[in-house]
């Protein structure tokens, strides 16, 4: 077994959703806030930030499950001009709030193989692992290292939100599953 912890000191995930209000067709999703005290919130392409959480809900599992999307775009049609603005300088949280779990894919590129400077061959199939839902963290938080870590690994490339519970999903459909 490998020495190695990965802790995720996640991207902000970046979700293009169509929207129907300030005459700007895509907004992106985000959460902000003290730590334990995060809200919702769209971008505008201009950078406007609006604080949703007077939808009422988070970017959870079931929001992505329910539809939540549509149901924001819809929301905010009417609502926007009342939300409140966040301020550039607030603190960008989690990209979702509560995952059930946090899927992740080791050594998948040669040049992270070649940077760990091991012996070890390219892998000939992903090497996939579970993460605890404790390590997501916002883009800008400290990576908390656990005591007596000799070896810490943080980075992540890429993240996907699977909007939608799937099992044996074709490749041809393997993008309707994706939240953002």
């Amino acid at each position: 077994m490998k020495n190695t912890i990965t802790t995720s000191c996640f991207l902000t995930l970046t979700m293009l959703v169509s929207a129907q209000t300030f005459d700007h067709s895509q907004i992106k999703l985000f959460r902000f806030g003290s730590m334990e005290n995060e809200k919702p919130a769209v971008e505008y392409p201009d950078g406007k930030r609006l604080d949703v959480s007077k939808f009422g809900e988070d970017y959870s599992e079931s929001f992505f499950a329910k539809d939540g999307i549509k149901r924001l775009q819809s929301w905010l049609a009417i609502n926007a001009v009342k939300c409140p603005l966040v301020n550039s300088t607030e603190r960008m949280a989690s990209c979702v709030a509560r995952p059930s779990k946090i899927v992740a894919i080791g050594l998948n590129y040669v040049a992270h193989v070649k940077e760990r400077n091991t012996t070890a061959n390219i892998p000939k199939e992903p090497i996939i692992f579970m993460k605890a839902t404790t390590a997501l963290c916002g883009p800008f938080d400290n990576t908390v290292i656990p005591k007596g870590s000799q070896k810490t690994d943080w980075q992540v490339e890429l993240a996907v939100i699977i909007g939608k519970n799937a099992s044996y999903v074709s490749g041809a459909e393997a993008l309707d599953y994706v939240a953002g």
